[in-house]
């Protein structure tokens, strides 16, 4: 596993997806290395977190010289590993992707790189910045592209890279950590949100469809705001404008995120921009419904049960819509919240997902990788079923 910032204490969403993913693989019997960077005075160059042996090199602080020196030390610490490793699987598409990939080809060992989102955040992105078509051609060099979206393929399609290839797998979460939340009697419904508290989470545009809800809604009504991000004192401002200090809640960041929602009746996430929702994923495993903005990975998460909650990203009314038709309706919560932890252990548990990599895996190093394309493709709509999975 190559990742920029391995946990801990790294705790975002890409970090805590390739941990959960090496744990789980780490159980199914694999030998499991990671490759990061130093970038805490508290950390070491080599530990074992949790079953997965890690390796850390060196992270300087002036961009030039970490350009430079790190390629180096990546190139290092592949070549010791060179025969103790199988395959690599690179996690983000930064310059470090890029130079693990490039030193991992020169090795001999094969490569997967996961996409960790669109647009920006994914290949219009990486084009645009600095040396944009090098780093697309190292990326074109990996022997499988790992896609969570329906757009991320399509962003693969554009630039060429062959539709076998491209492996389509959600993100993952241990749902064990996870309990359905129990019918509550109380006479307040709970709205929470999980996240930054950033521009690109529309946060603006929740807090003025709560203010409509607060208007028309019969029940009394709690939002939870749970995190904390650059955006909190402007939030918090919009509330005191809209008066709605006496139905939204600051809760800043919380280490036990399963507990908070475990007191609330649903889930809101107004993005306008997500790969594949860690938060969502959390929500589901807890029994919530959810009303979310139709972007990046929701659909797939959602499925047919849940698509009716999705809504236009910056529709403000649409979105009070939704929220407020599950705030009325304490039946269709229920009945919405138990068809969502039941779609988490169909299609999301971390073990299904990393039995979708372990078959992955097998086929690129049995020089079959023009099979990958196969795996998971009904999740993603390509052929009817929604449980099929490739027969190698």
């Amino acid at each position: 596993m190559a990742v920029p910032k391995y946990p801990f204490p790294v705790v975002g969403g890409l970090e805590r997806q390739s941990h959960e993913l090496s744990k789980a693989l780490a159980r199914r019997g694999h030998d499991i290395s990671a490759l990061s960077t130093l970038f805490d005075p508290l950390q070491r160059q080599f530990e074992v977190i949790e079953g997965v042996r890690l390796y850390r090199i060196q992270w300087f602080r002036f961009r030039p010289v970490r350009f430079l020196l790190s390629a180096f030390a990546i190139a290092h610490v592949l070549w010791k590993l060179r025969r103790e490793v199988d395959l690599i699987h690179v996690h983000n598409v930064s310059w470090f992707g890029a130079f693990v990939t490039m030193f991992a080809k020169v090795t001999g060992l094969p490569v997967v790189t996961k996409l960790p989102g669109f647009g920006e955040f994914g290949i219009p992105g990486m084009a645009r910045g600095a040396l944009g078509p090098i780093r697309i051609a190292l990326l074109k060099q990996s022997d499988a592209i790992i896609a969570m979206t329906r757009e991320s393929v399509a962003e693969l399609d554009r630039i060429g890279y062959p539709p076998a290839r491209i492996l389509k797998v959600t993100n993952g979460i241990a749902i064990a950590r996870w309990f359905p939340r129990q019918p509550r009697s109380a006479k307040t419904v709970v709205v929470a949100y999980v996240g930054r508290l950033y521009p690109e989470k529309g946060l603006p545009d929740l807090l003025h469809a709560w203010q409509a809800i607060i208007k028309r809604t019969t029940m009394r009504v709690t939002l939870r705001l749970i995190g904390d991000g650059p955006q909190a004192t402007e939030l918090r401002g919009l509330v005191w404008t809209l008066g709605l200090g006496h139905a939204v809640h600051f809760l800043g960041h919380r280490s036990d995120v399963a507990a908070e929602l475990a007191t609330a009746d649903l889930f809101v996430l107004p993005s306008y921009a997500e790969g594949n929702s860690n938060a969502i994923l959390e929500a589901m495993s807890c029994g919530l419904p959810i009303v979310a903005t139709r972007v990046g990975g929701a659909t797939i998460q959602l499925g047919t049960q849940g698509e009716r909650f999705l809504v236009p990203a910056g529709d403000r009314q649409a979105l009070a819509n939704a929220l407020l038709e599950l705030i009325e309706d304490a039946t269709l919560r229920l009945r919405l919240g138990a068809e969502m932890r039941a779609r988490i252990e169909k299609f999301f548990s971390i073990e299904r997902i990393a039995e979708t990599y372990e078959q992955a895996y097998e086929l690129i190093l049995s020089k079959q990788s023009q099979q990958i394309g196969r795996l998971n493709a009904a999740l993603f709509g390509e052929t009817a079923g929604e449980d099929s999975r490739c027969v190698a």
